[in-house]
C-alpha cells in the first residue's frame, strides 16, 4: 500500500508541473479520490487483519444460528465475520475480505 501512495504522490508532482490548468484540476481529483479510496481499503485490510469488524462498509445480511455471519459491503469488497453466539461475548471466530471474488485478508481464531 506504501508503493501505491508514492506512486500517486508522485503522479500529483508531475501533474501540477507539467499540465494545464483544466486538466491539472481534473487529474488532481481523481488523484484524490483514488488516494481516498486506497486509504479507506488499508484501514479495513488492517481491520480485518486484527480481529476486528470493517469502519467503512455497511451491514447487508446477518443469519442467526449456533455461528452467527454477518455480511459487510464496502466499495469494491465484501468482508464476512462468524461469530460464535453461544458464548456471552459473541467473539469473532473468522473474518475473511474478498475482492473481486479473491480473499485478500483474513484472520482465523
Amino acid at each position: 500500500m506504501i508503493g501505491i501512495f508514492i506512486i500517486l504522490l508522485l503522479a500529483m508532482l508531475l501533474v501540477i508541473k507539467f499540465c494545464k490548468k483544466t486538466l491539472k484540476i481534473v487529474l488532481s481529483i481523481v488523484i484524490v479520490i483514488v488516494t481516498l479510496y486506497c486509504v479507506i481499503l488499508s484501514i479495513d485490510m488492517n481491520r480485518v487483519n486484527s480481529f476486528r469488524e470493517p469502519v467503512f462498509a455497511v451491514k447487508v445480511n446477518e443469519t442467526d444460528f449456533t455461528y452467527k455471519t454477518i455480511v459487510y459491503q464496502g466499495l469494491g469488497y465484501k468482508v464476512n465475520v462468524e461469530k460464535n453466539v453461544t458464548q456471552e461475548n459473541n467473539q469473532i471466530i473468522k473474518i475473511e475480505m474478498y475482492m473481486f471474488n479473491k480473499c485478500i485478508a483474513g484472520a482465523v481464531e
